[in-house]
């Protein structure tokens, strides 16, 4: 990743306008870390550029027309070339079955429920900052476990 100076590029993926524009202001106001957002209604164009400009973070609304959530997850996490983008994924679908799907089986780095707080969101961009740097070990295993 980058070090603390720079600007972290993410692509936000929601069809509620609201919803974007709220999470836009979350990641904007962080005093820690500098951020690029850049806002798509719609999944296939978000996943497009995904695969072509390889965003830092792309947070993901699960539940989106044409194509959901999941399936760009999954498809940019099976191909080489994007699979160390990291993906959040966001949903009001906050069962341990959606989030051990979400992790599991379309390998997301992240699943929050919504609604979720501006604190929620950065300790969570943040932590996968460090993991991604190799200042804070992660387990998947131990992600995942905590959901059987």
């Amino acid at each position: 990743m980058k070090d603390d100076n720079q600007t972290y590029s993410v692509f936000l993926v929601d069809a509620d306008e609201c919803s974007a524009n709220l999470i836009e202001a979350m990641l904007l106001s962080d005093d820690k870390r500098k951020y690029r957002v850049e806002k798509f209604s719609g999944s296939p164009e978000a996943f497009m550029r995904a695969k072509a400009e390889k965003p830092d973070f792309l947070i993901l609304d699960i539940n989106m027309p044409v194509m959901n959530g999941f399936e760009i997850c999954q498809n940019l996490k099976s191909a080489p070339e994007t699979k160390d983008i990291t993906v959040i994924l966001m949903t009001a679908y906050s069962s341990s079955f959606a989030q051990y799907d979400g992790l599991v089986t379309y390998r997301a780095d992240c699943y929050i429920a919504k609604p979720f707080s501006r604190e929620t969101l950065l300790r969570n961009i943040e932590n996968l900052i460090m993991i991604k740097e190799g200042r804070l070990p992660c387990n998947r295993n131990n992600l995942i476990s905590n959901f059987i």
